[in-house]
This record gives structure tokens, C-alpha cells and sequence, in this order.
């Protein structure tokens, strides 16, 4: 299985975006720039480390 790194990073900005506007954490929207930028294999750490991110909601079939 890979990761659908685009959804992963999408759903990960909107979280940003949400605690940004919703709750004015200021850092959150610095946090949307790095999520924007960061590599599939930093992106992934992001979402393990930092927001206990389940990637198994974030699997697709490779075709395999």
C-alpha cells in the first residue's frame, strides 16, 4: 500500500487553516506553509510525529 500523499497533505492544511481561523493559533498558519512545502517522506513524519495522524485512512491499492 502507498500513501495518498496529496489527500494527506490537503486534509493536513485544512486542520491548519481551522485552528488558524476558528481558534487564532497564529503558529498554525505557519505550520500550513511547512505542511505546503514539505517533501511525501517529511510530510509523513509531520502527520506520525506531531498530529498522531492515522495514515491508514490515507492507504490506496498500488495496484499490486
Amino acid at each position: 500500500m502507498k500513501i495518498n500523499i496529496e489527500r494527506l497533505r490537503k486534509d493536513m492544511k485544512q486542520d491548519c487553516y481551522g485552528a488558524y481561523f476558528g481558534g487564532g493559533f497564529g503558529g498554525a498558519l505557519i505550520e500550513s506553509f511547512d505542511v505546503e512545502k514539505a517533501s511525501p517522506g517529511k510530510l509523513v513524519e509531520m502527520a506520525k510525529s506531531k498530529r498522531g495522524i492515522d495514515l491508514s485512512d490515507y492507504e490506496e491499492d498500488d495496484g499490486d
